[in-house]
Formats: C-alpha cells, sequence, structure tokens
C-alpha cells in the first residue's frame, strides 16, 4: 500500500516538474527581443509605401462678359438650354433650365456670366454675338485665384448673332469658333488674345489706375497713370463718355466745362483687366491727385 502511495505521489511529481520545464520554455522563446522589435520596425518603416497625396481637383472658370445667354452641353448630350422669362434681344433675364452634372452657372452681372466644371470631362459651351466686344477668360485651376492655366479673349468683335462655341475637356481648351454663314458648322477660329501658363498664369491681379491734374493756362492737365504688381502695364485707355475708349499716349489738356469727366482703365501683360476708373476734374487744378 505504501509502495503504491509512493509510486503516485512520483508520477504527480513528475507531471508537474515537466509541466513548470514546458512553460518556462514557453515563456522564454515568447520574450520580446528588443533588438529584433527595433529591427523589425526599422523594416516596416522601410517596406511600407509612402503616403499618396491625394489627386487635386482641378476646374474650368469661363468668364463670359457680353455673350448673353450661354448653353452648356456635356458629352452625353445633356444641355442647360434655357428657358427665358424675362429677357430682351440678347441680354441675360431671368431663366429656368435644366442642371447639367457637375456644372455650375453663375450670373455675375448685368452682362457677366461664369461656368464652373471639372477638367477630366468635356464640354461644349455655346452663345451669341451680338456685334459688340465680348471678353472671355478661362482659368484652370483649383480655383481661380491660383491658376495653372489662363486664356483670355479680349475686346473681341464678331458680326452680329452668329453663334459662338468653346470646347473643354481632359484634352484641353479648343481655340474659340464660331458659325459665320450659319450652316451649323464652327468653321472660323478666333486666337485668343493671350494663352498662359505656370508663373504668367498665376498673375490674376489687375492694374490700379490713378489720375493727376494742375493748372495749364486756365485748363486742367490731366495724367493717367497706371501701376501693376504682376506682369507689368501694358496699355491704358480713356474716354470722355464712358462708351468709347481710346489708347492714352500722352497727358489731356481739358476744359473742365467741356468735358468735366474722364474714364479710364488698363491692361496688364497677361490682359488682366483694371475696372474703369473715373476721376472729375476740379474748377480749379491745384496739384490734386486722385487715385481710381
Amino acid at each position: 500500500m505504501v509502495h503504491s502511495r509512493n509510486k503516485i505521489c512520483l508520477k504527480v511529481s513528475l507531471i508537474f516538474i515537466i509541466g513548470l520545464i514546458f512553460s518556462v520554455s514557453v515563456f522564454t522563446s515568447s520574450r520580446v527581443n528588443p533588438r529584433e522589435t527595433g529591427g523589425s520596425r526599422q523594416k516596416r518603416r522601410t517596406d511600407a509605401k509612402p503616403l499618396q497625396k491625394p489627386a487635386t481637383s482641378l476646374s474650368y472658370y469661363v468668364t463670359i462678359t457680353g455673350g448673353g445667354y450661354i448653353t452648356v452641353t456635356d458629352e452625353m448630350g445633356h444641355s442647360n438650354r434655357p428657358v427665358v422669362t424675362n429677357a430682351k434681344d440678347n441680354q441675360i433675364g431671368d431663366f429656368m433650365a435644366a442642371k447639367v452634372a457637375n456644372v455650375s452657372i453663375d450670373v455675375l452681372g448685368e452682362q457677366t456670366m461664369q461656368v464652373v466644371m471639372p477638367v477630366n470631362q468635356t464640354y461644349t459651351i455655346t452663345f451669341h454675338s451680338d456685334g459688340h466686344p465680348i471678353s472671355i477668360e478661362l482659368i484652370e485651376g483649383e480655383d481661380n485665384q491660383t491658376p495653372e492655366r489662363a486664356v483670355r479673349y479680349t475686346d473681341l468683335v464678331l458680326p452680329a448673332v452668329v453663334s459662338v462655341m468653346l470646347k473643354v475637356g481632359s484634352q484641353g481648351v479648343e481655340t474659340l469658333r464660331y458659325d459665320k454663314d450659319g450652316d451649323g458648322t464652327y468653321e472660323t477660329s478666333v486666337q485668343p488674345t493671350v494663352d498662359v501658363s505656370g508663373a504668367a498664369a498665376r498673375d490674376v491681379t489687375e492694374p490700379v489706375v490713378s489720375f493727376t491734374e494742375r493748372l495749364v493756362h486756365a485748363k486742367c492737365n490731366v495724367t493717367i497713370t497706371a501701376t501693376d504688381t504682376g506682369s507689368g502695364v501694358k496699355a491704358i485707355y480713356y474716354s470722355f463718355d464712358g462708351k468709347k475708349y481710346q489708347p492714352y499716349v500722352r497727358p489731356l489738356l481739358l476744359d473742365v466745362k467741356s468735358t468735366p469727366v474722364v474714364y479710364a482703365f488698363a491692361d496688364d501683360q497677361v490682359a488682366n483687366r483694371s475696372s474703369i476708373s473715373s476721376y472729375k476734374l476740379k474748377k480749379r487744378c491745384l496739384g490734386f491727385t486722385n487715385r481710381g
């Protein structure tokens, strides 16, 4: 009996010892090696792919002044052809129209509209000329203040009533064309005033116009100047009625009674145009300077 008990106790002791040895072995093999961990981390950092910067979302910002209604058609044929509610001739009025996906159209002024659309799709913009000057600005960029490309048409005079087309898309910007004979084919192309990219395109600052007058033999000698912080001033234009403008080349000697007001604007080298500034002549020209 005693021998049997001793035999059982011995077996239990052996089982306990074997279990203890196994536990120690497992614990030892599972211990963290700081060097190996550091190496593993370094390997993970080396093997890991760098974070990809999200692709930028570029858009076309097309601003048209003097083109009346603007129709936009996408590559699937969807169009915003307007249903006019109150407009005369070629002026922009209130209208109802179907929306084209991913395209926004906003009225910025009495004769100015802006179309915004992504560059990765093809769109056709059409409008009509009424024979008066048209200006078009196309900006390609993440926004219209930091462009990658700028295309501008200034003082564009086309035959009255002709249909004009500008096509843009992932392949770029096509040259402006118009349907001269009304047969539905846009056969006549028009080259832009400027088409610039890079640093030149990022110049979106308009020139600033200033007036200075002084008395010369009972008349006012008016000097018009302009400054530009970007590409520099290209030309200054002036008018006495605010409608008909001509290039400014020298100071103007004016009679206050017959010419009480002078209007002017300026263009820079990349066709940024200032707003129109007006200057009212003084009855006594005593070296007064006005910054328009």
